[in-house]
């Protein structure tokens, strides 16, 4: 990785710190504290991220890991507490003030302070997702969004045995926000098949304005 490129993926994480830390000041540990839209929404953005867990494992409960990149205030550990998984979750945000929270809320929960491109973990995880992250661009210009994005979900998936699951917005649509970051489906389906793996899941069909992508490694696709 270049200075530049690391300097611009800096700028970028630092801006979303700042971003994340004003909306949880204003709203605190809800939906619009991490700038999202209805509680529904945000539930039905939570199923999708624990559909990367296979069938399989969900229906036999069994015990498996999950790093919740973005995790916020801790939200989705809240939903998976009332859902019928066997996980042993971790969060990882850079928003000093919302892992607090977590650390507060989740204190048997391990929830970390720092930047998942840099950070090193003392293991490797089963499944690692990303709410939330990737549906934002803030200022960034869209060359470097795209460059973070790609870096992001390699690192994701470096760090999963199984799977990881993101979501980005989606560009079928009849208007765009302009801190919103979109990218084309097929164009990241592609990029993903041929830079990541092609043991993968795209989901187009639920009714908000993005779609997640599940990858997987080969053995447990």
């Amino acid at each position: 990785m270049t200075d530049l490129a690391t300097a611009n993926f800096d700028s970028i994480t630092h801006a979303l710190k700042t971003h994340y830390a004003h909306t949880f000041a204003e709203h605190g540990p809800t939906p619009r504290g991490v700038d999202w839209g209805r509680a529904d929404d945000v539930r039905l953005r939570y199923e999708k991220m624990l559909a990367v867990v296979p069938p399989r494992l969900a229906a036999d409960r069994q015990r498996v890991s999950l790093l919740d990149v973005g995790c916020g205030y801790g939200g989705l550990y809240d939903y998976v507490r009332g859902q019928s998984l066997n996980l042993d979750y971790c969060g990882i945000d850079v928003a000093e003030e919302m892992i607090a929270h977590g650390q507060r809320a989740f204190p048997a929960i391990p929830f970390v302070c720092a930047d998942a491109l840099k950070w090193q973990p003392p293991q490797a995880f089963d499944f690692v997702v990303c709410s939330g992250i990737l549906t934002q661009k803030l200022e960034a210009s869209i060359k470097d969004m795209d460059r973070y994005a790609q870096m992001l979900i390699k690192r994701m998936f470096s760090l999963a045995t199984i799977g990881v699951a993101f979501n980005v917005m989606t560009t079928r649509v009849n208007f765009m926000v302009s801190n919103l970051y979109y990218r084309n489906p097929m164009e990241l389906l592609a990029w993903c098949m041929t830079e990541v793996s092609d043991r993968v899941r795209l989901d187009h069909a639920y009714p908000l304005y993005e779609y997640t992508i599940y990858l997987y490694h080969d053995a447990h696709a």
